[in-house]
């Protein structure tokens, strides 16, 4: 089963056409659709995703609380 993930925009008639190029000619599957309304409000781009990020990681430090990199805890776990 592939899991496939996709947003669009309805025609002036309000259809929607999707495209899956599954790369297997002739081949049966079972389609199964739900379509959710966006709400609204566009995607959050990359830029907006990195603002929240960095203004987590200001509250964060501004709670006083020491919150370690794990990065070498998993290298040494890794290297066992």
């Amino acid at each position: 089963m592939n899991l496939l993930h996709t947003a669009g925009t309805t025609d002036a008639a309000g259809s929607l056409t999707l495209t899956f190029p599954l790369g297997r000619p002739s081949t049966r599957y079972k389609i199964d659709i739900v379509a959710q309304p966006h709400g609204g409000r566009e995607a959050a781009s990359p830029v907006d995703v990195w603002t929240a990020i960095n203004a987590f990681r200001e509250r964060l430090t501004a709670s006083g609380r020491v919150f370690a990199d794990s990065v070498e805890l998993i290298r040494e776990d890794r290297d066992r």
